[in-house]
């Protein structure tokens, strides 16, 4: 349960919708930048309560955050269902996350595997890096490695970096797939500066003669 919790805590909730609208949503973007985190979010209040759900989901984010507002999870994962409901893949991924991590409900994986999977259904990285930990894990579902593997591999394609890490471990220590140190550095190299990636690329590089390190540095370079 440690190592799951650490995984998700690895990544944080997602970050501000920046897309931009003439309009209280704007407005609200603009002054987030300026740091004027108040004045942001009574602008994002003003469009969320017109139902749109990016301003839904960035005025949420502040009440996780306590920015310009007091900190408040009840009001930030209402906002996020109303976002969520309307597809907002960001709002998803941060209910499923606030019920994996229980912050301000009780913890409900189910619930967590139900939301992440709304945003996998939408191609999101973040959200199938996060179902692919469940399920590596078995938590919130049975443990099945290759729903693991599919989901980190899909993610790891959209570069993204903790699910390349996740698919280097699998290769590294031969869970659901053969051991196969070649691929399991390949992907610890694509996974950049991600820490644990780091780690590991020392140490698999320790356990590996020259010609797989090159092996797999040339995969890496053909991969990017």
């Amino acid at each position: 349960m440690k190592s799951f919790l650490k995984l998700l805590l690895c990544v944080t909730f997602s970050t501000l919708s920046l897309f931009v609208h003439a309009d209280d949503f704007s407005d609200g973007v603009t002054l987030y930048a300026r740091q004027d985190f108040r004045a942001a979010a009574a602008a994002f209040r003003k469009a969320a309560e017109q139902g749109k759900p990016d301003a839904q989901f960035n005025l949420g984010l502040m009440y996780l955050k306590g920015e310009g507002v007091a900190k408040d999870y009840v009001e930030a994962k209402a906002l996020f269902e109303k976002a969520a409901q309307q597809n907002n893949v960001r709002a998803q991924v941060n209910l499923g996350r606030m019920y994996a991590k229980a912050k301000g409900v009780a913890p409900n994986y189910g619930m967590a595997v139900y939301w992440f999977n709304k945003a996998v259904e939408l191609g999101y990285a973040d959200a199938q890096y996060s179902l692919g930990v469940l399920y590596v894990n078995g938590i919130g579902v049975s443990r099945d490695y290759d729903k693991a593997h599919d989901l980190f591999l899909k993610a790891a394609q959209q570069k993204d970096a903790s699910a390349q890490y996740q698919l280097g471990l699998m290769y590294f220590k031969g869970k659901g797939v053969a051991v196969d140190k070649v691929e399991a550095m390949k992907w610890f190299i694509l996974a950049g500066d991600y820490d644990d990636a780091v780690t590991y690329r020392t140490y698999a590089e320790s356990q590996m003669s020259a010609k797989e390190i090159e092996e797999a540095k040339a995969q890496a370079a053909k991969a990017q």
